[in-house]
């Protein structure tokens, strides 16, 4: 379970999360994280929140987004807000670090399926975006089915 100040880090992607604000914490309301990309192109593979909304700040660098198809590059003190349901995909869009704060509304599980996601990157169970192998990737999405899912 996550804890405030809890540091976490993909070894494969170099994507490094410090939790803010648990579901714990909010009674489930609200997730808060700085999720920090250190690698030039760092990039999540395009996919769906069915339960949450997902919102993005930037606190620096620049961070290039494909929401709902439309593409988007933001710098700091910009926010994308990501509707449940909504196709997206968010990434580095330059050589330097790119730090965001991210809230996802209601907590859901995500906090879980990410540790989980990390476990895996570490194990070596991951390919080089950091998507688990498939049989692991699709006991993950049943597990997670409110929280994510593939887009279409």
């Amino acid at each position: 379970m996550a804890h405030v100040g809890q540091e976490i880090e993909n070894p494969v992607t170099g994507e490094r999360i410090v939790f803010r604000i648990t579901a714990a914490d909010s009674g489930g309301d609200l997730l808060e994280l700085d999720d920090f990309y250190t690698r030039e192109g760092h990039r999540s593979v395009e996919h769906v929140h069915p339960g949450m909304e997902e919102r993005f700040e930037v606190i620096s660098g620049r961070v290039a987004f494909l929401v709902a198809g439309e593409r988007q590059e933001v710098g700091p003190g910009e926010v994308v807000v990501v509707p449940p349901g909504t196709p997206h995909v968010a990434w580095n869009a330059t050589t330097a670090p790119a730090h965001l704060r991210l809230q996802f509304r209601p907590a859901l599980r995500w906090e879980d399926f990410v540790e989980r996601l990390f476990a895996l990157a570490a194990e070596g169970r991951t390919n080089e975006l950091g998507v688990p192998e498939p049989a692991l990737l699709m006991d993950l999405l049943q597990e997670f089915s409110a929280e994510l899912a593939p887009a279409l």
